[in-house]
């Protein structure tokens, strides 16, 4: 790939470098000033009070509406004398209760009923005579011959004389089958009920006669004179209060009075049949008793209530009398110091009113207190944990936006809680079965220690869960058991998300809460002695569900928690441990080598980071990324040239110096352009510290003119700084070791522990490991780790059949004989890259000069073969044979790390 075709050149920074910095420089000095700082704090102090007092009363920590129900857990006494006046309203509501069911009923007489079915059965009686004699007159006709003087048949609804005469003389039977024919149009269309059979046949024998019609009209008017209601209950239900009675004639009310001797004026539907009944006795002798059975039945039926209960009117007249009633109002003298509720008494609704009206009157005094005991009690509480923590707890110390970072999520969980608790009061009130504390614990308040632990340490997460439950359980009304369940959540939630692999790690997290929520609820539960209800199995599995809910609140707000305060936590590292990153796929493109060593690098910075438990995720992917410099220039890097070409050969070692040490800085700039965060781009510039590049150092000496200034070291050493952390001092070294492990002939294990020694103790006497806090513990450990990773790589391979390798008869002529090919060797590899330095012999070697000062015996840079080769060449022909006790005299040196 061309140069000049690099994606990485073309793409530019959307703001200017200068403005850049003069923003940043100008935040950093606003965050510096203790003024600006003082500002803050009391900011925050304010917020964290007005989040625990927004939206609800301040006296609730005392008695509010949630405790109604519950056992007073000290007594409350009067402040004050006061009268306490309220509308009683369960006394008003009975009172009102009361007038408006003595109000009486309202009942409507519809007194022209009676004429109605009067007018109605005369009407069905007269119709069925006229029909059935003009078809008597017809089928006479009919029958007989016609006759020029034959009278002309009268009108159809007119009933002649001579019609009675016809009617009389026809048989029954005739009559009867005449009138089931006429029945459908004549009769049923204009009687208000429908008859029988039997009773309908009853009438046509009669011939529907007069006396028939007039003994039916007469029993049903006399009934319908009467005040008919529909049932006996009516004497039984307002025989106390009476009845309003309105007289309705043609739908206007004529009267209306009250009415008190309902059984003397008023009968009821069950009492009918008997009163027709006598009726009937008096004035149907003469009929037929089929007759006057059929008269009965069809009475009884024609007869209904003529006194029907308004229902509408009635409720009207009982609204009105009840609005009418006044208010029961109840009035109470306190005294101060008066017991308005004992320990142990069931809060009452009544109670609360009456601790409101105590306090009405000093309201803003109670709250200005209130407010100023939060305030006071969160500064101390603040205060007293950093002080501590910053004075006795290592590794605590915190910069401001480690500090801006904890007090936005201590406002955010603060927060959660607060509309947490509003919503459990909401929805207990609509699931009655279920109380509003149970539905406390399903506020994911874990989630805060979680999200801490992830973006800072151990030691923060602990001291930020302390504060934060006890704030919590100020606000669940002084509940110590929910601090006691908020602060184990917040721990339990920060122990399993210290190593997070993936997302899904935040959701098996939040799974344990849970599950851990349950076992604190069970206890609690079993000390309240309510394990054993319906209650107690809907609060675990709330809590259980409290648990999952923090994991997956934290998985939402992480990223935002990232992208804000610009934190670098394992699942941004394993984001960009994503080989398709576009400086990883730009690096492997141009500069494969250099990719290669990047990959080898990683996995001897996560073992050892491992080993002295550093974070081993940032070691391996900042290793990953220390080199991504070398893909703008990668031909002037031995691992990624082509045999025989080397372009140092073409400058000089000031210019080949320079180039060597550009890879940092244009791997810095590459790593803010594509966004990197600053615990990777430290990796960048401090892997190599402010070591010395000795190659080129050493041949600018070598071709130094006496007549010219002496040639400067500082301008041969890396612009730094040094490591500052664990994980990129562990980079420092791996780089070194594995560059030097590459250029080692005969890689055997002794060989290769004994190149690990030097290469740390290289580091260590160059002071390029002041900076960090590694020990000598440390160091022996890292040490360990590479050894290790290092046998396993370049491990001892069987020799196939074959094959044949010549053995020196003995050590001293195998090291004669190996020697002259590797200085041989040596030469070669310098002329081809440009950097590698011949090695001396052994006279040269014990000869003071250049190449025996300690400089040389310093990590060599070797960038014209490898960056991180550091005098591989070199280190491999010092490096101690196969003698076990080279081998020791190599390891006895470890220890002696800084000495002069």
């Amino acid at each position: 790939m061309a140069k000049g075709n690099s994606p990485l050149r073309k793409r530019k920074s959307v703001f200017s470098s200068s403005e850049t910095e003069k923003a940043l420089s100008a935040l950093q000095r606003l965050q510096e000033s203790s003024f600006a700082q003082l500002l803050l704090f009391v900011g925050f102090v304010m917020a964290t009070v007005a989040v625990m007092t927004a939206g609800f009363n301040m006296h609730d920590v005392a008695m509010g509406s949630a405790q109604i129900g519950k056992p007073a857990l000290r007594p409350v006494t009067s402040s004050r004398e006061f009268v306490f006046v309220e509308q009683d309203q369960e006394a008003t509501e009975r009172l009102r209760e009361r007038v408006a069911t003595s109000v009486p009923p309202v009942y409507d007489w519809q007194e022209g009923l009676a004429d109605e079915i009067r007018d109605a059965t005369h009407k069905s009686f007269e119709a069925m005579r006229i029909n059935i004699a003009t078809k008597l007159r017809e089928q006479a006709i009919i029958n007989q011959p016609q006759r020029q003087d034959a009278p002309q048949l009268p009108a159809p609804n007119m009933l002649a004389e001579s019609d009675t005469r016809i009617l009389s003389m026809a048989s029954p039977d005739k009559v009867a089958s005449l009138a089931r024919e006429l029945r459908a149009e004549q009769f049923d269309t204009i009687l208000p009920i429908m008859l029988s059979e039997q009773d309908f046949e009853a009438l046509a024998q009669d011939r529907f006669s007069t006396r028939s019609e007039t003994v039916l009209a007469g029993l049903v008017y006399d009934a319908m004179a009467q005040l008919i209601v529909p049932s006996n209950s009516i004497f039984e239900d307002e025989s106390s209060r009476g009845i309003y009675l309105r007289r309705i004639r043609d739908e206007r009310v004529l009267i209306e009075y009250h009415l008190t001797d309902l059984k003397g004026r008023l009968i009821s539907q069950e009492t009918i049949p008997s009163f027709l009944r006598a009726q009937l006795q008096q004035s149907g002798n003469e009929l037929k008793e089929e007759t006057r059975s059929a008269l009965f039945r069809i009475a009884s039926k024609l007869v209904r209530p003529n006194t029907i209960y308004n229902e509408a009117l009635t409720l009207d007249k009982r609204d009105t009398s009840r609005n009418a009633v006044s208010d029961v109002v109840v009035r109470e003298n306190f005294r101060k110091g008066q017991i308005i509720v004992a320990k142990g008494d069931i809060i009452t609704p009544r109670h609360v009113r009456i601790v409101e009206l105590m306090r009405e009157k000093n309201e803003f005094l109670n709250t200005a207190q209130m407010i100023t005991g939060l305030i006071l009690f969160a500064l101390i509480l603040f205060v007293t944990f950093y002080l501590f923590g910053n004075h006795n707890i290592r590794g605590f110390r915190l910069n401001t936006k480690d500090v801006a970072f904890a007090g936005a999520t201590l406002l955010l969980f603060l927060l959660f809680t607060r509309v947490g608790k509003a919503i459990s009061y909401s929805i207990a009130e609509q699931l009655t079965a279920i109380p509003a504390d149970a539905w406390f614990f399903a506020i994911p308040v874990a989630g805060a220690g979680m999200l801490v632990r992830l973006t800072l340490k151990s030691e923060h997460a602990v001291i930020f869960s302390i504060v934060f439950a006890f704030l919590a359980g100020l606000i669940m009304d002084e509940m110590l058991f929910y601090s006691i369940f908020t602060l184990i959540g917040c721990l339990v939630g920060a122990n399993f998300v210290r190593k997070v692999k993936n997302r899904l790690t935040l959701m098996w997290s939040g799974l344990v809460v849970g599950l851990v929520n349950v076992l604190m609820l069970m206890g609690y539960l079993l000390l309240q002695g309510e394990l054993f209800t319906g209650e107690a199995v809907i609060t675990l599995i709330l809590g259980f569900c409290g648990g999952i809910a923090s994991g997956f609140v934290v998985s939402s707000i992480l990223p935002v928690f990232e992208a804000g305060f610009s934190y670098t936590t394992d699942i941004k590292l394993l984001e960009l441990a994503n080989l398709n990153h576009p400086l990883l796929r730009e690096l492997i493109l141009r500069s494969p080598g250099s990719y290669h060593h990047s990959m080898m690098v990683g996995s001897l910075c996560e073992a050892a980071a491992e080993e002295i438990g550093a974070n081993s995720l940032l070691a391996r992917v900042g290793a990953y990324y220390h080199d991504v410099g070398k893909s703008k220039n990668p031909g002037y890097f031995a691992e990624n040239q082509k045999f025989g070409e080397n372009p140092h050969d073409k400058l000089k070692p000031n210019m080949s110096a320079l180039i060597i040490k550009a890879h940092v800085k244009d791997g810095a700039e590459m790593g803010r352009q594509h966004r990197l965060p600053k615990e990777i781009i430290a990796f960048i510039e401090q892997h190599h510290g402010t070591s010395l590049i000795s190659y080129f150092y050493h041949k600018a000496k070598q071709l130094e003119d006496p007549d010219i200034p002496e040639v400067d070291e500082k301008d041969y050493r890396y612009p730094g700084p040094k490591p500052q952390t664990r994980e990129a001092a562990i980079c420092l070294l791996a780089d070194g070791t594995e560059a030097a492990s590459r250029a080692m002939p005969n890689k055997t294990p002794a060989r290769l522990k004994g190149l690990v020694h030097t290469m740390i103790n290289r580091a260590f006497t160059d002071g390029q490991l002041d900076e960090c806090d590694l020990t000598l513990k440390d160091l022996n450990a890292i040490a360990s780790a590479f050894t290790r990773i290092l046998t396993g790589i370049y491990h001892h391979r069987p020799q196939y059949p074959g094959a044949t390798r010549k053995e020196p008869k003995s050590k001293e002529s195998a090291l004669t004989a190996a020697e002259p090919r590797a200085v041989e060797k040596s030469s070669t590899a310098s002329k081809e890259s440009g950097e590698r330095k011949a090695v001396p012999s052994r006279a040269a070697r014990n000869t003071p000069g250049p190449a025996s000062k300690p400089r040389t015996e310093e990590r060599e840079g070797s960038h014209g073969h490898r960056d991180s080769d550091r005098g591989a060449r070199d280190d491999a022909s010092r490096a101690p044979e196969d003698s076990e006790d080279a081998v020791d005299e190599e390891r006895a040196s470890l220890p002696r790390f800084g000495s002069s």
